[in-house]
């Protein structure tokens, strides 16, 4: 009897809160939302949109610039490390036009990540030009967090990149024009335009 009543309930309320209404205000909360927090990155252009639940880190985010008629989707973080611990840098991070950042993305700048126009990923794509430590066997002994922050050199992508879900792009590496990542993937190595790469380490498994 208390299921269906539930049921009754619910079916009432979709008939007052219906899908369509839900969408417009979700729409609306979206607008609100990217008015509100473009104010905080050094520059965001014409028609581009960064959702809910954004979150800026490392105190560097007026070095976070973004090009136009480009989405930063929902839960992503950006995070551009001016200091960390006793150690100081200058990142920045570059996205260009007409790119989709998907879904709880992590991009991480303690150096400079530059991103051309097109980029598609996945969900959970970490882009980073950094990492905790090296592998000395004296950072081994160092909690992971409390090592410095170290970087093989700036991460460039280029243009019409597809990053699959859960891909990982390591600090140091180019990836060309036209490149399909497969999902899953870790990309140690610079991968050449025109091709798909897969696995971890990241292989070409085809040219286009």
């Amino acid at each position: 009897m208390t299921t269906l009543l539930l049921h009754l309930l619910f079916r009432v309320l979709s008939l007052i809160y219906t899908y369509r209404l839900h969408t417009f205000l979700r729409r609306a909360h979206n607008a609100v939302y990217s008015a509100w927090i473009r104010n905080f990155v050094g520059s965001i252009g014409k028609d581009s949109k960064i959702l809910p639940g954004c979150e800026l880190q490392g105190g560097g985010q007026k070095d976070i610039h973004i090009g136009n008629n480009t989405v930063i989707c929902r839960h992503t973080i950006l995070g551009c490390w001016v200091k960390y611990g006793a150690q100081e840098f200058t990142p920045s991070i570059t996205i260009g036009d007409n790119c989709s950042i998907g879904e709880y993305n992590h991009i991480t700048s303690a150096h400079k990540i530059t991103i051309g126009n097109g980029l598609l990923t996945g969900r959970y794509v970490m882009i980073t030009d950094n990492s905790h430590g090296g592998l000395s066997v004296e950072e081994a002994n160092i909690p992971p967090q409390k090592r410095d922050l170290k970087t093989k050199g700036e991460v460039v992508i280029g243009n019409n990149v597809w990053i699959g879900d859960k891909a990982i792009i390591l600090p140091g590496v180019h990836i060309g024009d036209n490149v399909i990542i497969a999902a899953n993937s870790a990309v140690t190595h610079d991968v050449p335009s025109n091709s798909i790469v897969a696995g971890a380490p990241a292989r070409v498994v085809k040219s286009i």
